[in-house]
């Protein structure tokens, strides 16, 4: 095999093979190409991930901040709207979007009082 991830696509489609325990072979659908599991009885596959990974997958932020990410934060502006905090009234939040939907979907809107620090978001 000439990768680690040939086994498990159809050499003659590139479709994800499909597992068959009871008659013990990998198959396409689409090309009926048929692979034996004992062949791959030998293949090992390992799968790294750290916090890190998670954390960029998930958009989390991180539990401690570095000295770098600080000083960006800090410099941040965010744009302000005249619109009531529906906690305080206070008349100016700030915003920030993000795109968390499928790109087919609208975006969502995080607001933030400047005098109360209430949070709530939007999806438009």
């Amino acid at each position: 095999m000439s990768s680690d991830k040939d086994w498990m696509f159809c050499p003659k489609s590139g479709y994800l093979l499909n597992l068959d325990p009871k008659r013990q072979v990998a198959a396409c659908n689409v090309s009926g190409y048929e692979r034996s599991l004992a062949e791959l009885s030998s293949v090992k596959v390992v799968l790294r991930t750290d916090m890190e990974d998670y954390r960029r997958r998930y958009a989390l932020e991180p539990l401690v901040r570095s000295v770098e990410d600080e000083e960006l934060l800090k410099g941040r502006k965010r744009a302000t709207v005249d619109e009531p905090c529906p906690k305080c009234h206070h008349r100016q939040l700030e915003y920030y979007t993000m795109q968390l939907r499928s790109a087919d979907e609208g975006q969502t809107v995080f607001y933030e009082c400047r005098k109360c620090g209430y949070k709530y978001s939007q999806n438009t």
